[in-house]
């Protein structure tokens, strides 16, 4: 009958990816006590900033935009921060001001000007992670640059409001981070990665359950086309601003990246589990996939409750009973399928053979992060010269993020010009559209477009509602301060899901602010729709530059980053220029976790840009993990060759221990040579060096090395004082986990330059 009707009266099903977008939507509102939580303090500090501005008669929109952008998107603000940023505001307030005054007749000569300042502005903004801040300074300038044009004689008025506008706005900021309700970045983060272990957990067993049980479960639903690694490396980013150490940071970054792995593992189980095949094979294993399900899922669940108290390191301790359970259940289903192959091998269908070698290897994968505890950073020397800040001023300028700035100033010029051509002073919302949306690299500046798209139409028909209902028929500051708070507080609540949507609750902000806030709510009707036709035209104005004149995709800023963390991979092998000194050790090992950290974040970039991307996002993810451990271990290594001096070994022994890491050395050159080629982005040509690094390569002179150790009862070792003992045994420990690294290092890497793979994963 329903189908009847259906096609009677023309009734149509939604589209599937209508059902995952309403998923998506309801996934990223669900309520939560952190969101509400965020969201009440985020609301209350924009409400009172508004109450004072209205208060104090500041006649500036600026103040509601400034507050907004600050409140919950960057670190606690100190009182030093908060008045370095009120002087630079001031500065840049002053210099706009001389400048738009000497160009005020000729506005077309200012044209070179706003180019200069953006371009370089975002420079030092990206170079010295600066964040939300340079982006309060570039929108003071511009506003000044781009009024000039249409109020001339209010340029030194609108400029006082501006400044007085800030003031208030990192004075009431201020006041929340440091007594009124902190919220420090780094408890959120782990408060996070615990949800996100949890989650995981519940979709693991959900997965398998479909998997086991079939249609009588229910089918899990795909995983979400979004990730939460941009929130987690936001809050890294965070917690560092607030303070946080490089070795503390390592430590983060080391837990983010085991979280993301285990999500990506469990998002292809889903995939692998939801597919409709026979279901013979898996009906011989239940029992043993169940308690090897059962053992994974504990293991998790002890993750996710161990993260709000603290983080658990070291790779060499004992694995806790759990994890034995996890190696013990695997053991035991990886026994029971070799001994049931007979029973299926030439009955059941090939699709069903791979997609159940799909799961169990999905298992395995997943078993064996669980089984490595993370390994812990080199600790920091007790001394460490202050020479950060010279490194990173000497160092050679990223090219990437040249041409990005380059097009961040243009984007800039031709918004400018646009405003002049049509004059339209509420047309300045372009340029705020430009350096909001303009991104490094395609995926995130395509996915900002959209979403600062959909942020402007839902913050215009908001301040319509608003100007239609609230404005005539309520005047009183208590009226007009609630209002404001209902609304900041849905916007607020919606900008704290997932990084990536979290952009749209934001530009809802922001439009609200520009068009209704200032001395008394907005009456002008028209000013939403220009605000959201200035927006079209600010993404356009982006998408010309950024993806029809001179697109950068994710590939190409990845392939700078890794050939600086394989080179600093081979300054810390033993004899690199690195291992020479504690502090080189520790400055490159650094140097390389910030590298990683920014892997990660072009990782999602790669995610969002699809299949137009040349790079794979679940490889760049896994590879960033195994480059990690890699540089923890080669650090740990050097160093404690310089802290304890070990007698020299017999020659055979010792030349067994050289071609170890020469052959190591090999392995990374050959693959820094390949990402520095011409052929970086051939998936076969990667795959074709994968395959001539066997794992012999290294197994060789490990055990020849080993036997030669342990011949007679460690007899070579005998007369060594006890340090120099143990700091040899620890090397053969961390030689022996190097192995096992590059062999997954050789897989990881191929699989950087090309699509997934598709069957069962050969482990080597």
């Amino acid at each position: 009958m329903a189908g009847f009707i259906e096609q009677r009266v023309g009734i149509q099903r939604p589209p599937p990816w209508f059902d995952r977008l309403g998923a998506l939507v309801a996934r990223e509102l669900a309520p939560s006590p952190r969101k509400i939580r965020t969201a009440l303090r985020v609301s209350m500090i924009v409400t009172i900033a508004i109450g004072l501005d209205a208060s104090c008669h500041v006649n500036s929109q600026l103040g509601a935009v400034i507050v907004w952008l600050l409140a919950g998107a960057g670190p606690m603000m100190s009182i030093r921060r908060a008045l370095a940023w009120q002087t630079a505001v001031m500065l840049a307030l002053v210099t706009a001001v001389v400048t738009a005054r000497a160009f005020a007749e000729t506005p077309w000569l200012m044209l070179p000007v706003v180019f200069v300042w953006i371009s370089f502005s975002t420079y030092l903004g990206v170079t010295r992670k600066l964040g939300v801040g340079v982006l309060v300074i570039q929108i003071v300038s511009l506003i000044t640059f781009y009024g000039i044009v249409f109020s001339p004689g209010e340029i030194g008025w609108n400029a006082a409001a501006a400044f007085d506008g800030s003031a208030i706005a990192f004075g009431v900021v201020v006041l929340f981070d440091n007594w009124l309700w902190p919220d420090p970045g780094e408890p959120i983060l782990i408060e996070s990665l615990k949800a996100s272990v949890a989650r995981t957990r519940s979709q693991l067993l959900g997965a398998s359950n479909f998997f086991l049980a079939g249609e009588s479960a229910p089918q899990p639903p795909l995983p979400a086309p979004t990730s939460e690694l941009p929130a987690h490396m936001a809050l890294l980013d965070q917690a560092v601003a607030e303070g946080a150490s490089e070795h503390r940071r390592a430590i983060l970054l080391a837990a983010i990246t085991l979280a993301a792995r285990l999500s990506l593992e469990v998002d292809r189980l889903i995939t692998t589990a939801r597919e409709k095949l026979p279901r013979d094979i898996r009906t011989m294993v239940r029992g043993d996939v169940q308690m090897a399900v059962d053992a994974i899922a504990a293991a998790l669940g002890e993750i996710s409750h161990q993260l709000p108290a603290r983080i658990v390191m070291g790779a060499d301790e004992l694995a806790p009973a759990t994890r034995t359970r996890v190696r013990l259940a695997m053991d035991n289903l990886a026994a029971r399928v070799v001994e049931i192959r007979p029973a299926y091998i030439g009955k059941a269908g090939s699709a069903e053979i791979g997609n159940f070698a799909e799961f169990i290897d999905s298992l395995a994968v997943l078993a064996r992060q669980l089984e490595r505890l993370l390994d812990e950073p080199p600790a920091p020397a007790t001394t460490q010269p202050s020479n950060r800040a010279v490194a990173r001023a000497t160092a050679p300028a990223d090219p990437a993020l040249v041409r990005y700035c380059v097009k961040v100033g243009l984007c800039t010029v031709v918004g400018y010009t646009i405003g002049l051509l049509v004059q339209r002073e509420d047309l300045f919302i372009i340029l705020v559209t430009v350096i909001t949306t303009a991104t490094p690299t395609y995926g995130a500046t395509l996915n900002k477009m959209y979403l600062r798209i959909t942020g402007a139409i839902v913050g215009g028909a908001v301040s319509l509602l608003v100007i239609i209902i609230v404005s005539p028929n309520f005047d009183t500051l208590p009226t007009y301060l609630l209002v404001t708070f209902v609304v900041f507080y849905t916007f607020a609540y919606s900008s704290l899901g997932n990084a990536r949507l979290s952009f749209a609750g934001k530009q809802m902000g922001v439009i609200f602010s520009l068009v209704i806030v200032g001395l008394s709510p907005s009456v002008n009707i028209y000013e939403p729709l220009w605000r959201i036709w200035g927006v079209l035209l600010g993404d356009f104005v982006v998408a010309m530059v950024f993806f029809a004149l001179w697109p950068e995709y994710a590939g190409n800023s990845l392939l700078p980053r890794l050939q600086k963390v394989l080179a600093n991979l081979l300054a810390l092998a033993p004899s690199g220029p690195a291992s020479t000194s504690e502090d080189q050790i520790l400055k490159t090992n650094s140097e390389t976790m910030r590298v990683l950290t920014e892997f990660l974040e072009i990782a999602d970039d790669a995610r969002m840009e699809g299949r137009t991307c040349a790079v794979y996002h679940d490889g760049i993810v896994e590879a960033a993990g195994t480059l990690r451990r890699i540089s923890n271990r080669l650090s740990s290594i050097a160093s404690a060759r310089l802290l304890i001096q070990m007698p020299r070994l017999d020659p055979a022994t010792e030349f067994a221990r050289e071609r170890f890491f020469n052959t190591i050395r090999d392995q990374l050159n050959s693959w820094l040579d390949f990402f520095s080629g011409a052929e970086r982005f051939s998936a076969s040509a990667a795959r074709l060096i994968a395959q001539k690094r066997s794992a012999d390569e290294l197994a060789e002179p490990l055990n020849e090395f080993s036997s030669h150790l342990e011949e007679g009862g460690f007899a070579r070792l005998a007369s060594w004082p006890l340090e120099p003992r143990r700091t040899m045994l620890a090397e053969l420990q961390l030689m022996r986990r190097l192995e096992v690294l590059f062999s997954e290092l050789n897989r990881y890497l191929a699989d950087v330059p090309r699509a997934p793979r598709q069957g069962s994963r050969i482990e080597g």
